[in-house]
């Protein structure tokens, strides 16, 4: 879920470059990955590590933090 609200938020958010674009893309597709790939594990308990949970936080801040500073400079 993560990884397709951060390909979202790179595709929606105003004032956004291509590059950071195709960064959120990748990335987001990336967790989508990973998160596919943890769901289909087996019988054996699997640890990740947590800071997996922070990535999309962090991400989606940096995309909308950008926009808002581009936003300002663009008015």
């Amino acid at each position: 879920m993560s990884g397709a609200i951060v390909v979202l938020a790179g595709l929606l958010i105003p004032y956004e470059i291509l590059r950071d674009r195709i960064c959120a893309a990748i990335g987001g597709a990336g967790l989508i990955g990973y998160g596919v790939y943890v769901a289909h594990q087996g019988t054996a308990t699997y640890h990740y590590p947590a800071v997996v949970l922070a990535v999309p936080v962090v991400a989606i801040l940096y995309l909308v933090g950008a926009a808002i500073q581009r936003g300002s400079h663009s008015g």
